[in-house]
């Protein structure tokens, strides 16, 4: 009988994993195919993270140094402050791209950010790895786990740089989707985009450069004066639309591309891996173009357009002036109609004062009755109470608290001598039992004791 459930058993589960692989080759269906040199490419939408097209996107595939995208990200995230000084004390012990880092030498965080995204240097990601959670093993842990959060189910970091390893991999999509992340973050934005980097010699207490650098970005579409053959013609490898993000290479990998690009107020990332020499600019630029000549994007809630403002009593300020966070846009293949009824509301949560760039409440947008989107309502003015001498003065808040001890205080005491009061009270009662107890029991033993002393009558 056991045998026979056992044998059921292991059935039931390969099945269910028959049926788990039948679904994630049939969800590859569902986004359009383009014709690339590469067999493994993706283009999504920047604003929604919809799929416009690719080839084989769910593939297990190598990604080389774009893995430095996330590694930046989460630096970003993780850093208190992005102009920290970061002593060398160790050599970084990694091989490939470097930045040439040397014991003693001092850089801040935005700098070796700079170094590891421009130039694509690997000492600077084993640095920065360990500036953040203390090792590299650490390190790759947290991307992993923040990884997982942003929906790359099927990837798996082991380092910081991407060098070679089996157990360091990802796909298509999720690579892209983890671009797309990345890119949420101006300054991530910013240094992709810059095409080349400066570092001079100098000697401060803050920072040590030992010789001075000069790197230009290893994004051949921002930097190159060469050409290729694009669609039957010569055209410059250099694309003007793009603004980032990060290259690879290894043998194992082959050529690696993000990419991101800006054109007709809507940008795409597209991701190409396993590529050779300038074929993985090809690819790239074939999935840019097919995104925006397919695509066309319909502004649901623009940023600017939404700024309002909402009375506030008992401000000095009189009107909070505030605005979503993002805006919020639908991608539609061209000749598609969209008939979605949009409609939004708002609801508040602020406590004052409020500050420039505080959260103040949540924008819920609709589609007929279903919440499709929720966004960040944020402050564009400071908000003060009337009373903010009283309410957001240190010196009031300091005294406010002592009063509030000082009550509590009392209270407890007010506590102690009614309890204290109460167990004397009992006690008391308890002593004055005793006390008749053993008085009727000295009284009973007395009268016991005459009764056997007294004098017998004779009969």
């Amino acid at each position: 009988m056991k045998k026979k459930l056992s044998y059921l058993l292991v059935c039931l589960i390969t099945a269910m994993m028959v049926i788990n692989s039948c679904l994630v080759a049939f969800a590859d269906e569902t986004y359009d195919k383009v014709d690339l040199i590469s067999n493994y490419g993706v283009v999504i939408d920047y604003e929604t993270g919809k799929v416009l097209g690719g080839k084989n996107i769910d593939s297990k595939v190598y990604p080389a140094s774009t893995t430095k995208i996330w590694t930046a990200y989460l630096v970003v995230k993780n850093a208190k402050n992005l102009d920290e000084p970061i002593e060398i004390t160790e050599p970084p012990g990694v091989d490939g791209s470097s930045m040439y880092l040397e014991v003693g030498e001092i850089f801040t965080v935005r700098e070796l950010l700079q170094g590891l995204l421009i130039h694509s240097s690997n000492d600077a990601a084993v640095v920065l790895a360990k500036y953040v959670s203390g090792s590299v093993e650490e390190f790759s842990k947290l991307m992993n786990e923040e990884a997982k959060k942003a929906g790359a189910l099927n990837t798996h970091f082991n380092n910081p740089h991407g060098l070679p390893d089996e157990n360091h991999y990802t796909t298509p999509y999720d690579m892209a989707m983890l671009a797309r992340k990345a890119m949420s973050e101006k300054l991530i934005r910013e240094i992709v985009n810059t095409k080349s980097l400066t570092l001079k010699e100098q000697d401060s207490a803050n920072s040590k450069v030992h010789f001075s650098r000069y790197f230009t970005n290893t994004n051949l579409f921002l930097t190159s004066n060469d050409e290729m053959t694009y669609r039957g013609q010569t055209v410059p490898i250099k694309y003007d639309i793009v603004d980032g993000i990060k290259t690879g290479y290894t043998d194992d990998a082959g050529r690696c591309l993000l990419s991101s690009a800006v054109k007709n107020d809507m940008r795409v990332i597209a991701a190409v891996f396993k590529s050779h020499g300038t074929n993985v600019y090809v690819d790239s630029r074939t999935l840019l173009d097919y995104g925006f000549e397919n695509y066309t994007s319909k502004t649901i809630i623009d940023k600017e357009d939404y700024t309002k403002t909402k009375r506030v009593l008992l401000t000095k300020e009189k009107e909070l002036i505030y605005q979503p966070k993002s805006g919020y846009k639908l991608i539609m293949k061209n000749g598609e109609s969209s008939s979605a009824d949009y409609s939004y509301k708002e609801k508040f949560d602020y406590n004052l004062p409020i500050y420039e760039g505080d959260k103040v409440g949540t924008l819920e947008i609709y589609n007929g009755k279903k919440l499709e989107k929720t966004i960040d309502l944020v402050s564009t003015n400071e908000m003060h109470s009337t009373f903010a001498f009283f309410t957001e003065s240190n010196f009031f808040k300091v005294l406010f608290k002592i009063i509030l001890f000082l009550i509590l205080a009392f209270i407890v005491f007010i506590v102690y001598v009614i309890i204290r009061k109460k167990y004397r009270k009992k006690i008391k009662r308890l002593s004055q039992k005793n006390k008749k107890k053993n008085t009727q029991a000295k009284r009973k033993s007395t009268q016991n004791t005459q009764k056997r002393n007294a004098p017998k009558k004779k009969k």
